[in-house]
């Protein structure tokens, strides 16, 4: 069995990854009903095929976050700063994407 430190991580990438596709959805794009994403920084619900966005609070955009206490990842509206050190806590590196080499900053 995994241990803590193992889900943590794999949550952080698999945030990551989700990121990386939500990067390219387009409001436009066809979806599956029930579905959820971030699309054009927004929280996104498929409801009959089409995406519904809901915009995020100002200063906040939609992300995939890292779950701290079991496997798995959410969709919730944030900073990306916040974000950003979510995913750095759960021990994946490469910032909200897992492609920003060294560009993070790591002063708060």
């Amino acid at each position: 069995s995994a241990s803590t430190g193992d889900f943590k991580k794999q949550n952080g990438i698999d945030a990551q990854k989700l990121n990386a596709q939500f990067a390219g959805l387009k409001k436009a794009d066809a979806c599956k009903d029930g579905e959820q994403a971030c699309v054009e920084t927004s929280f996104a619900q498929c409801v009959g095929g089409k995406w519904a966005l809901t915009p995020c609070a100002s200063g906040t955009v939609c992300l995939a976050l890292p779950l701290v206490n079991k496997p798995g990842t959410s969709i919730a509206c944030d900073s990306e700063s916040d974000a950003t050190a979510r995913i750095l806590a759960a021990g994946a590196e490469g910032g909200l994407t897992g492609t920003d080499g060294a560009s993070g900053s790591t002063s708060a």
